[in-house]
Protein backbone atom coordinates (compact mmCIF):
# COMPACT_ATOMS: atom_id res chain seq x y z
CA UNK A 1 0.00 0.00 0.00
CA UNK A 2 2.86 2.30 0.88
CA UNK A 3 4.45 1.72 -2.57
CA UNK A 4 1.21 2.69 -4.30
CA UNK A 5 0.99 5.85 -2.19
CA UNK A 6 4.57 6.84 -3.10
CA UNK A 7 4.07 6.22 -6.81
CA UNK A 8 0.81 8.18 -6.89
CA UNK A 9 2.52 10.97 -4.98
CA UNK A 10 5.35 11.08 -7.54
CA UNK A 11 2.83 11.07 -10.40
CA UNK A 12 0.84 13.80 -8.67
CA UNK A 13 3.95 15.97 -8.23
CA UNK A 14 4.87 15.41 -11.87
CA UNK A 15 1.37 16.35 -13.00
CA UNK A 16 1.47 19.47 -10.84
CA UNK A 17 4.83 20.47 -12.31
CA UNK A 18 3.48 19.91 -15.82
CA UNK A 19 0.39 22.03 -15.15
CA UNK A 20 2.55 24.78 -13.70
CA UNK A 21 4.76 24.77 -16.80
CA UNK A 22 1.73 24.91 -19.07
CA UNK A 23 0.18 27.76 -17.11
CA UNK A 24 3.37 29.82 -17.30
CA UNK A 25 3.59 29.23 -21.05
CA UNK A 26 -0.10 30.02 -21.36
CA UNK A 27 0.34 33.45 -19.77
CA UNK A 28 2.25 34.79 -22.75
CA UNK A 29 -0.28 33.25 -25.13
CA UNK A 30 -3.18 34.84 -23.25
CA UNK A 31 -1.36 38.18 -23.29
CA UNK A 32 -0.92 37.85 -27.06
CA UNK A 33 -4.57 36.95 -27.56
CA UNK A 34 -5.72 39.74 -25.27
CA UNK A 35 -3.78 42.32 -27.25
CA UNK A 36 -1.77 43.36 -24.20
CA UNK A 37 1.44 44.90 -25.52
CA UNK A 38 4.66 43.65 -23.99
CA UNK A 39 8.07 45.24 -24.44
CA UNK A 40 9.73 44.60 -27.76
CA UNK A 41 8.66 44.18 -31.36
CA UNK A 42 4.89 43.76 -31.77
CA UNK A 43 2.96 41.72 -34.35
CA UNK A 44 1.49 44.91 -35.81
CA UNK A 45 4.97 46.19 -36.69
CA UNK A 46 5.33 48.64 -33.80
CA UNK A 47 7.80 48.55 -30.93
CA UNK A 48 7.07 49.00 -27.22
CA UNK A 49 9.93 50.25 -25.07
CA UNK A 50 10.64 48.35 -21.85
CA UNK A 51 10.45 50.10 -18.50
CA UNK A 52 14.26 50.35 -18.45
CA UNK A 53 14.31 51.89 -21.94
CA UNK A 54 11.59 54.38 -20.97
CA UNK A 55 13.69 55.51 -17.99
CA UNK A 56 16.79 56.20 -20.09
CA UNK A 57 18.06 59.76 -20.23
CA UNK A 58 18.41 61.87 -23.34
CA UNK A 59 22.04 60.93 -24.00
CA UNK A 60 21.39 57.19 -23.71
CA UNK A 61 18.37 57.46 -26.02
CA UNK A 62 20.40 59.47 -28.53
CA UNK A 63 23.15 56.84 -28.43
CA UNK A 64 20.59 54.10 -29.04
CA UNK A 65 19.08 56.11 -31.90
CA UNK A 66 22.52 56.53 -33.49
CA UNK A 67 23.15 52.79 -33.21
CA UNK A 68 19.79 52.02 -34.81
CA UNK A 69 20.50 54.46 -37.65
CA UNK A 70 23.76 52.64 -38.39
CA UNK A 71 21.85 49.34 -38.52
CA UNK A 72 19.21 50.85 -40.82
CA UNK A 73 21.93 52.03 -43.20
CA UNK A 74 23.75 48.66 -43.27
CA UNK A 75 20.79 46.27 -43.47
CA UNK A 76 19.55 47.06 -47.03
CA UNK A 77 22.88 45.95 -48.53
CA UNK A 78 22.80 42.85 -46.35
CA UNK A 79 19.24 42.11 -47.54
CA UNK A 80 20.29 42.36 -51.18
CA UNK A 81 23.18 39.98 -50.50
CA UNK A 82 20.87 37.51 -48.75
CA UNK A 83 18.35 37.66 -51.62
CA UNK A 84 21.11 36.78 -54.08
CA UNK A 85 22.14 33.72 -52.06
CA UNK A 86 20.34 30.42 -52.44
CA UNK A 87 17.87 29.70 -49.62
CA UNK A 88 19.21 27.24 -47.04
CA UNK A 89 15.90 25.66 -46.04
CA UNK A 90 12.48 24.92 -47.48
CA UNK A 91 11.02 27.50 -45.08
CA UNK A 92 13.37 30.15 -46.46
CA UNK A 93 12.38 29.22 -50.01
CA UNK A 94 8.69 29.39 -49.15
CA UNK A 95 9.20 32.74 -47.39
CA UNK A 96 10.75 34.19 -50.51
CA UNK A 97 7.99 32.80 -52.73
CA UNK A 98 5.18 34.33 -50.68
CA UNK A 99 7.16 37.47 -49.88
CA UNK A 100 7.31 37.14 -46.11
CA UNK A 101 10.24 38.87 -44.39
CA UNK A 102 11.19 35.53 -42.78
CA UNK A 103 12.64 34.45 -46.13
CA UNK A 104 15.28 37.19 -45.86
CA UNK A 105 16.43 37.71 -42.25
CA UNK A 106 17.89 41.16 -42.94
CA UNK A 107 14.44 42.43 -43.97
CA UNK A 108 12.98 41.27 -40.68
CA UNK A 109 15.87 42.87 -38.79
CA UNK A 110 15.34 46.09 -40.76
CA UNK A 111 11.64 46.20 -39.88
CA UNK A 112 12.39 45.62 -36.19
CA UNK A 113 15.15 48.25 -36.11
CA UNK A 114 12.89 50.75 -37.89
CA UNK A 115 10.06 50.18 -35.41
CA UNK A 116 12.44 50.50 -32.46
CA UNK A 117 13.93 53.65 -33.96
CA UNK A 118 10.45 55.18 -34.23
CA UNK A 119 9.72 54.28 -30.59
CA UNK A 120 13.04 55.75 -29.41
CA UNK A 121 12.39 58.86 -31.49
CA UNK A 122 8.94 59.26 -29.88
CA UNK A 123 10.52 58.90 -26.43
CA UNK A 124 13.11 61.55 -27.32
CA UNK A 125 10.29 63.87 -28.40
CA UNK A 126 8.26 63.25 -25.21
CA UNK A 127 11.27 64.03 -23.05
CA UNK A 128 12.07 67.16 -25.04
CA UNK A 129 15.49 65.84 -26.00
CA UNK A 130 15.29 66.41 -29.73
CA UNK A 131 16.36 63.73 -32.16
CA UNK A 132 19.77 64.97 -33.20
CA UNK A 133 22.87 63.12 -32.15
CA UNK A 134 25.75 65.44 -31.38
CA UNK A 135 29.15 64.31 -32.54
CA UNK A 136 32.54 65.83 -31.98
CA UNK A 137 34.23 67.40 -34.96
CA UNK A 138 37.83 68.44 -35.56
CA UNK A 139 38.24 71.86 -37.07
CA UNK A 140 41.42 73.25 -38.53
Amino acid sequence: MRAIWRSSRVVGCGALAGLLALSVAGCSTVADLGGVPRPGYQKDGSYVLSANEQNLGCRELQDRQASLQQQLQALPAKAVQQMQELPQTVADTWGRIVGSPGGVPALEQYNEAKAESEAVNASLQRKGCGTSVETAAIRR
